[in-house]
């Protein structure tokens, strides 16, 4: 099994997650949605509700592109411009293509983990327009931070422990 099989399946699925999930939800918010929330929560924001869906689809697809084709197109610039441990290394002639599987691998990874997380503001927001008030849970929203943080890091530290073995 290719090494993108597992990636591009959880990209797939993570695109069902959220096409599924605005359909659902698409009729049950108001024409007229919250979508800016102060720090405690209070709506101070809106938008019709194709405008503010729209923006979140588009956030969902170009977000994870322009991660997939940065790192898809790493092969066409200089090498210096190509921050990794241990760069000339991994960029030598007989690694570079392999190096470069990596990072568009890496990629599908953190794309999906993009689409997650959009999801999931998704999600939130349509629980505060379904509220009266249009009040955003703060927890809801720190805990899906924190999470998206959290396995922003984990990718890190992967990504960079990858590279940096030599050999």
């Amino acid at each position: 099994m290719s090494k993108l099989a597992l990636p591009v399946a959880l990209l797939a699925i993570s695109y069902a997650l959220f096409f599924g999930y605005v359909a659902a939800t698409y009729g049950q918010l108001p024409p007229k949605i919250a979508s800016h929330f102060d720090l405690y929560g209070n709506a101070n924001g809106w938008m019709n509700r194709a405008e503010c869906v729209g923006i979140m689809v588009a956030v969902a697809l170009l977000v994870p592109a322009l991660v997939i084709s940065s790192m898809a197109g790493a092969g066409r610039i200089p090498i210096s411009f190509i921050n990794l441990p241990h760069r000339d290394y991994w960029l030598a002639p007989e690694r570079r293509q392999a190096a470069l599987a990596v990072l568009r691998t890496y990629s599908i990874w953190f794309a999906a983990l993009n689409v997650l997380f959009v999801t999931g503001l998704q999600r939130l927001t349509v629980e505060a327009n379904l509220r009266t008030g249009s009040h955003l849970d703060m927890t809801q929203f720190a805990a899906l931070v924190a999470l998206y943080l959290g396995a922003a890091a984990v990718w890190t530290v992967l990504l960079l422990r990858h590279f940096s073995k030599i050999g």
